[in-house]
């Protein structure tokens, strides 16, 4: 072998070292410590999520599809649960955000480029600032335990236990079990000792979605009310 390709197998073995030494770092699982960190860079690396997400209030539970772009798109849509909400869908764009309920024939809509304190509500969803409020929930937490890895949601993902003041979340629980994708660190399952639960039963990241997934047609017939506005 001449010096020319020990020189290159040489270079070439260090690069493989450096690889092998980023995976290992990367799929490493995390301290508690390390665990807000991770998942922020995590996060950063997910360009969209799709599914289908289960949410469970007391004994009522929704299933519905689910669509995000973040940090600006969302599109969710009910197909299972009680009468009352069947049919429902909520749309986030860059301007609006949409609420449909087929029970009411009703379509509200609030402008979210002029959001307010008083409009937060009526201008997001639980399911687009899901991953923002687990992770603000790590940050806040001064209990949190990494108990391992478990498959969710068809996934490898890293089950989490922490202990938070509900007045310092989002989540009305003071004990949350969080199951975070081992890849993105996005929240696949969310139990609080409420009883009240969010789990996806299928999800893939990183799919292109069309656009006019986050554009929203009001149904013939629908009332639209606009916040602040009339109809």
């Amino acid at each position: 072998m001449t010096r020319n390709q020990l020189i290159s197998l040489a270079a070439a073995i260090g690069i493989v070292a450096i690889l092998a030494g980023l995976y290992f770092f990367n799929s490493r699982t995390p301290s508690a410590a390390q665990l807000p960190e991770r998942m922020a860079t995590e996060l950063g690396r997910m360009r969209t999520v799709q599914g289908r997400v289960n949410l469970t209030v007391g004994t009522t539970t929704l299933e519905q599809e689910f669509w995000s772009q973040p940090p600006t798109f969302m599109r969710a849509e009910v197909d299972k649960g009680p009468e009352g909400f069947r049919g429902t869908i909520v749309v986030l764009n860059e301007t609006d955000a949409w609420g449909y309920v087929p029970a009411l024939g009703l379509v509200t809509v609030a402008d979210r480029t002029k959001r307010s304190a008083e409009d937060q509500q009526a201008t997001t969803s639980y399911l687009e600032t899901l991953a923002d409020d687990v992770l603000a929930a790590l940050r806040a937490s001064n209990d949190v335990q990494v108990i391992g890895e478990e498959q969710a949601s068809g996934r490898p993902a890293l089950r989490v236990q922490m202990f938070v003041e509900p007045s310092a979340t989002p989540f009305e629980a003071s004990q949350l079990t969080v199951w975070l994708d081992k890849r993105f660190y996005y929240p696949l399952a969310v139990e609080g000792d409420n009883g009240n639960s969010l789990r996806f039963q299928f999800v893939r990241f990183n799919q292109d979605i069309d656009p006019a997934t986050f554009v929203f047609v009001p149904p013939p017939g629908a009332t639209v009310r606009r916040l602040g506005g009339g109809e």
